[in-house]
């Protein structure tokens, strides 16, 4: 029996350490010019992880994309792969270089040092795969697909795939093509499978071209979205709607279209809608009404909703510092977030935050010492804000 216990761990250490092997294979050469020099003996383009150590993004990808098989069989194929620190040695010279603003990004270069893809922001797998399959393939990479467009090609089809892909990386660029590929698509090509991907990546709100089509022909769809597809995509473009609603202060409008979430059968819309309704109410500074709308959502729908009440009462604490009556409402909120999940940076935060307003020092001071305490699983800039948040309450 103990030989059998002495084999099942030693099975159990070998695939723990096979599984930590897992994973893209980075940093195979010592420096930048034997990168080069390796992707043209191999005739391969180098894949470069542009990160830094604060990068909270940067790490969710090397934890859950980096390591699946799928993706880092891919990669360890196709290209050399490089994971660069952009504010450390040669980082810092490669970051002005290729003009590396946010993190992470990712580029794909070939021997000489030209730029062929680049995207960037966090992605599920099935998304970075895709633009590692789009950076090997000669036709459709980010250095072809501009060289098509700047001499002249504009059909649709490449203007939208285009934009899906400069959207990640050139926002304003990105922009401009979609306000023109909003403008000349024909209701024929809305009526299309090409049609549906357009509106899903362009429609804004209920009142633009492309989201009031949808919105009278939703049904239409059915053949290229899933039901949950659709009803997302009408969810945002309803809550836009609102949104405008509670800004220009127009209750007839905003009340009217609160029941398509107060009187669904579904649980998300429903939040929604109390999301939305007490948004409203502390929009208009009509303290009573919000605090009816939250104790029923405390009491009802968010009841187990830590993430949402937690948003309610960072709101409240932003919008409303100076209403007694309102920053009471939000501790509410906030303690029982807290209550919820007592192991969240950003609700303990929130929670101290909101102590702090109502100069309740003990509390406070209890609940950021938690979120400083988890803040060291973040970025160090999240932890430098979580010290400093001690440090202010500490003042009181």
């Amino acid at each position: 029996m103990l030989m059998k216990k002495i084999t099942l761990f030693l099975f159990l250490l070998i695939c723990g350490s096979l599984k930590a092997q897992e994973g893209i294979k980075f940093n195979q050469t010592s420096n930048w010019k034997e990168t080069t020099e390796k992707a043209a003996a191999e005739n391969k383009l180098i894949f470069v992880d542009c990160y830094t150590s604060w990068c909270a993004p940067c790490k969710w990808m090397d934890k859950n994309v980096f390591v699946e098989p799928s993706v880092a069989g891919f990669f360890n194929e196709h290209f050399i792969n490089a994971k660069i620190d952009m504010e450390k040695g040669e980082g810092i010279v490669l970051r002005k270089q290729y003009n590396v603003q946010s993190f992470p990004t990712f580029l794909f270069i070939n021997h000489k040092g030209e730029v062929v893809h680049r995207t960037a922001s966090k992605m599920s797998v099935a998304e970075f795969l895709e633009e590692g399959r789009m950076a090997s393939d000669p036709g459709r990479n980010f250095s072809s697909m501009k060289k098509k467009y700047e001499s002249g090609q504009r059909d649709l089809s490449f203007l939208l795939d285009y934009y899906l892909t400069l959207q990640k990386s050139e926002r304003g660029a990105a922009d401009n093509i979609g306000k023109d590929i909003a403008a000349k698509i024909t209701e024929e090509q809305l009526n299309s499978a090409l049609g549906w991907k357009t509106i899903k990546a362009l429609a804004r709100s209920e009142t633009d071209r492309l989201g009031a089509y949808f919105m009278a022909n939703a049904s239409k769809y059915a053949a290229w979205g899933s039901l949950e597809e659709r009803e997302q995509l009408t969810d945002r473009l309803v809550s836009s709607s609102m949104y405008g609603y509670i800004y220009a202060k127009d209750e007839t409008a905003f009340m009217k279209k609160l029941a398509f979430f107060k009187n669904s059968d579904k649980t998300d819309r429903k939040k929604q809608g109390a999301m939305l309704e007490a948004d409203f109410y502390l929009e208009q500074d009509r303290t009573a009404d919000y605090k009816k709308i939250t104790d029923e959502a405390m009491a009802g729908v968010l009841k187990t909703d830590a993430e949402k009440l937690s948003f309610l009462a960072r709101r409240a604490d932003y919008k409303a510092a100076s209403n007694p009556a309102i920053l009471a409402q939000a501790y509410l909120m906030a303690k029982h977030a807290v209550a919820l999940e007592p192991e969240e940076y950003s609700i303990q935060s929130t929670f101290a935050k909101v102590c702090l307003s109502l100069k309740k020092k003990d509390e406070a001071l209890t609940a950021a010492k938690k979120s400083r305490l988890l803040a060291e699983a973040e970025t160090s800039k999240i932890q430098k804000l979580a010290q400093e948040l001690i440090d202010k309450i500490e003042l009181l």
